[in-house]
């Protein structure tokens, strides 16, 4: 027993010892360890929710070529589908790379919008989309400020420099539509 009691601080200068060299070895404190996760925590997020917002657009406006009674409407629509479906391939690699999950469904609120949209008629449908498209790309361009700064990754930096003049121009094609 005595050897025992008399072995306990040996034991527990090992531990301690071998938990201070995992730490250096993994960016020597606490805090250093929870940045990386943090910002794979931004990383998630915004790709979440760009994913969410590029597959409405793509959802809301492919009905929008079908249903809109406005030829302004329809080719604002056929322009949405093209430039998001792009964007969203786009950015399907760069989860993939990043070893995260992309929505591949409608969220909840744009599935309402969706069926709301469907059940409207001519200029009804028309005034609707273009509501929901100025609403939706305001808050991509907000998501697209807010993000910058805080994702980790290069590849999505770079994805928000070059989707970012492209959601401007979206917001301001969509302000000029009546």
């Amino acid at each position: 027993m005595n050897k025992i009691i008399r072995t306990i601080p040996y034991v527990v200068a090992a531990v301690v010892f071998a938990g201070g060299a995992a730490a250096q070895t993994n960016g020597g404190s606490s805090a250093a360890k929870q940045q990386p996760s943090e910002s794979a925590g931004a990383d998630a997020t915004f790709i979440q929710k760009a994913g969410e917002g590029g597959i409405a657009e793509v959802e809301l406006s492919k009905l929008a070529e079908k249903n809109a009674k406005s030829g302004e409407v329809r080719r604002f629509a056929e322009h949405m589908v093209q430039d998001h479906s792009s964007n969203n391939r786009e950015l399907e690699k760069i989860a993939s790379k990043e070893n995260i999950a992309l929505p591949k469904d409608l969220d909840s609120e744009h599935a309402t919008l969706r069926d709301k949209l469907a059940s409207l008629k001519d200029e009804n449908f028309d005034k609707a989309y273009i509501d929901a498209m100025r609403v939706d790309h305001q808050k991509m361009d907000d998501l697209l400020k807010s993000s910058a700064g805080t994702v980790s990754s290069d590849d999505l930096r770079t994805f928000i420099r070059k989707t970012k003049p492209v959601v401007e121009a979206h917001l301001r094609e969509a302000q000029n539509l009546e």
